[in-house]
């Protein structure tokens, strides 16, 4: 529900991002099919979704993994927030309990800004995310 709720959000903001000469990458952590199907479900077959079944991109980036970020009780409020708004657990696919994050890259690989989840459902703002992508677009 969580990777549905974010995804939802830069889609909305996928075609001003375009404009600007941003492009949008999506990492999941299941097979290629599932992530092929997760691309087919959310409606986005202009943007690309990788997958990473090994984890070894969320280890390096040292996004957080574990239980604890599952059932912190903070996850109860992001589970209201993402179904208040429409989004519905499905079939878990993937690791349940890696947690992503997001990242804004500039031209050249230098990072400009990094996101990284505390606990399911942890998202940055959308229009926090935005800024600082069309920032890093600038020439």
């Amino acid at each position: 529900m969580f990777c549905r709720e974010q995804v939802a959000g830069f889609r909305s903001r996928a075609d001003e991002l375009k404009r600007a000469g941003v492009k949008l990458f999506f990492i999941g952590n299941g097979t290629p099919t599932m992530a092929k199907d997760f691309q087919q479900f959310m409606q986005i077959p202009e943007l690309p979704v990788w997958t990473d079944p090994k984890r070894q991109t969320y280890a390096h980036l040292g996004f957080k993994r574990g239980w604890l970020s599952v059932l912190d009780g903070a996850v109860l409020k992001y589970a209201a927030r993402a179904m208040q708004a429409g989004f519905r657990q499905g079939r878990t696919q993937g690791d349940p309990v890696q947690q992503g994050g997001v990242l804004v890259v500039k031209r050249g690989g230098a990072v400009v800004y990094g996101y990284a989840s505390a606990q399911a459902g942890d998202h940055p703002p959308i229009d926090e995310v935005v800024a600082k992508a069309l920032e890093a677009a600038k020439p």
